[in-house]
């Protein structure tokens, strides 16, 4: 896998942003939230994988990994016009490899950040964002052997659109990032979309689109590129019970990918708008 996959995973991204663009977005990532508002995601997914893409995008069985991970995520609007993001990420995985298992569990990640809206062209809201992520741990599912202490600085455009399609408000959110890793890994190139819809009020169906492909090659002289497509939807709880809180389910899979792990993930999350 060589730059052209790069260039080949933000060109299939890019297309399906086109047509998403023909019925998009509503609420969620893309706004900012009014001053003084935020909302919390606490989130847990559940990740398996016996397979592994070798750098040619073919598949074989190498070892049965898993990991369990705990991830709260927050926004919070401190100005009109400028949102704050944080995440951070407490995870168990192991590996069985031939009858020997490996295991880590941890704190895996803290992630700081902001973005600020720039304005809107052709209905479509349009903004910069920028992240910083500590890494905690020793990734097992990373193919550039993140380490503990290791550190990626991230910049990106979003945009965030919405509309009626059908009778049903809908959205999408684009993100395309820039992310620089440090510690020798390659830089990568992520792209990611987000459509959603409003099946009936307080009930939110969500597709995603998440693509991340490296720049340049990794220490074993691979380079990687990995798709997944997700669903899941979310449900608002009533608010005579539980004001500003919604319920989450949803699975993740590995469409696609090259020197990156096959995975299957399930995925459970509390919001919380506040």
């Amino acid at each position: 896998m060589g730059r052209s996959d790069g260039q080949r995973c933000i060109a299939w991204a890019a297309a399906v942003a086109a047509v998403l663009n023909l019925s998009p977005a509503a609420f969620a990532g893309g706004w900012p939230l009014p001053r003084g508002e935020g909302e919390v995601i606490v989130a847990y997914s559940s990740h398996r994988a016996d397979e592994r893409y070798e750098n040619s995008g073919k598949k074989h069985w190498t070892s049965s990994y898993t990991k369990h991970e705990l991830s709260p995520y927050a926004e919070y609007g401190l100005f009109d016009r400028l949102t704050l993001v944080g995440e951070a990420a407490w995870r168990e995985e192991s590996t069985d490899y031939f009858g020997h298992r490996f295991e880590d569990r941890g704190f895996s990640r803290v992630k700081a950040g902001a973005r600020f809206s720039i304005g809107t062209w052709n209905d479509t809201l349009f903004s910069a964002q920028s992240l910083v992520t500590m890494h905690l741990a020793d990734a097992g599912d990373d193919p550039a052997a993140t380490r503990r202490g290791d550190m990626d600085a991230e910049i990106g455009l979003v945009l965030a659109r919405n509309e009626k399609l059908l009778g049903l408000d809908m959205f999408s959110v684009q993100e395309l990032a820039w992310r620089w890793r440090d510690s020798g890994r390659p830089d990568q190139i992520r792209a990611d979309i987000t459509l959603g819809t409003k099946l009936r009020p307080g009930t939110m169906l969500l597709l995603k689109s998440l693509n991340t492909g490296s720049i340049g090659a990794t220490e074993t002289g691979e380079y990687y590129l990995s798709g997944k497509i997700a669903i899941s939807l979310a449900q608002e709880l009533p608010r005579s019970i539980a004001p500003g809180v919604s319920v989450e389910a949803g699975m993740e899979r590995t469409a696609f990918g090259r020197s990156a792990i096959d995975e299957t993930a399930f995925r459970l999350a509390l919001w919380y708008r506040f």
